[in-house]
Formats: structure tokens, C-alpha cells, sequence
């Protein structure tokens, strides 16, 4: 439970500190909700974002993130491409598995194309992963993977569907445990 708290904490200096603009996200499915806070340096399609994000599942798993990342036009101007690069800080405890605590530096990457046929629509995707060299306490590494499919519902609001894989290797027996693993829907909440 320590972890979480500090992330707890992470998380209000980090809406404290909000510059420019931000997002609301939340997503959820019958077993696990995420509540995510993002900022930005500036409004323009290259800028350094931030996120602060809490999780929780059915199996009374805590997982927060505290990340940044660099986004922007791939190419040239006016490409229906964004992408982002940057890295996230990954704690994870529980209070239903023996005092499971780790935490993770996990490095990663994100997509997001906007057709240009399909109005206010959009693909994305993400990954992270954490090898054992960056993995600390009850994992050796982590990885998590998303994708979304997202309709702009007004301009300031998104709602989206989307696939979750969040997966660790135990330290304790070496093997693969899925903390989530399934569709979600969610909603993302734009604020200047």
C-alpha cells in the first residue's frame, strides 16, 4: 500500500503542476478501472506530455504510472500520423497476494492514426516493457500493451473502446501472470 500512495501523491503534484492543456481519461470493463490525468507543455501537435495514472482490478491489484513522453506529426506536416516516444515509472502492490509490491522503469512507444476518409475517428496503440534490469521487488518484467479505437464525440471529449494486456513475470516462481487482459471502454476529456 505504500506504493500507492506515493503515486497517489505523484498524482496531485502532477495535476498541480498542469501547464497548457490536459485529459481526463477514464476506461473500465467488469474487473478493472483506470483513471488517468495527462498534460502538456503547449496545444501544438509536438510538445512533452505527462500522465499520472491509477488502476485497479477485482483481484485487488494496485497498479499506478507516473510517465512522459515526447509526441508528434510523424513526417510532414499534416501527416494523419502522431506518434510518441518516452518512458513511464510503473508501481504495482496488493493486499490480496502476500504484500505483493514492484516496481518498474518501462520504456515505450505510441501511435495514433487519424483517416482521413472517417471523420473525427481514430486508431491508436501502445506498448511498454520493462526488462529485469529495470524491474524491482516481486517482478523480473513487465509489459503492457493497449489499442483503441476512438470517435470524437464533441471537440473536447472522446469515447473509445479498446484492448488491454497487462502482463508480469513473478520473481517468486518465474512465471507469466496477466493483471489484465481484455476489452475496456473509456473516455477521454480534453481541458486547456
Amino acid at each position: 500500500m505504500k506504493t500507492l500512495k506515493a503515486f497517489a501523491g505523484s498524482m496531485l503534484l502532477a495535476a498541480s503542476t498542469a501547464t497548457a492543456a490536459g485529459a481526463l481519461d477514464v476506461n473500465l470493463n467488469n474487473d478493472s478501472v483506470r483513471l488517468a490525468l495527462s498534460w502538456m507543455t503547449s496545444p501544438s501537435p509536438n510538445s512533452l506530455e505527462g500522465e499520472a495514472a491509477l488502476y485497479y482490478n477485482t483481484d485487488d491489484y494496485y497498479v499506478g504510472t507516473l510517465g512522459v513522453r515526447v509526441v508528434g506529426e510523424t513526417g510532414r506536416q499534416g501527416n494523419p500520423i502522431e506518434a510518441g516516444v518516452g518512458g513511464k515509472l510503473i508501481g504495482i502492490t496488493s493486499s490480496g497476494d502476500d504484500d505483493f509490491d514492484a516496481m518498474a522503469l518501462g520504456l515505450g512507444f505510441g501511435l495514433r492514426y487519424y483517416p482521413a476518409s472517417i471523420n473525427r475517428l481514430a486508431f491508436g496503440g501502445q506498448a511498454h516493457y520493462a526488462p529485469d534490469i529495470v524491474s524491482f521487488g516481486d517482478v523480473n518484467n513487465l509489459f503492457e500493451g493497449v489499442l483503441t479505437v476512438e470517435y470524437q464525440v464533441l471537440p473536447q471529449a472522446f469515447a473509445y473502446i479498446g484492448y488491454r494486456l497487462l502482463k508480469i513475470e513473478r520473481e517468486d516462481n518465474k512465471k507469466t501472470q496477466n493483471l489484465d487482459e481484455g476489452a475496456h471502454v473509456g473516455m477521454r476529456i480534453l481541458f486547456q
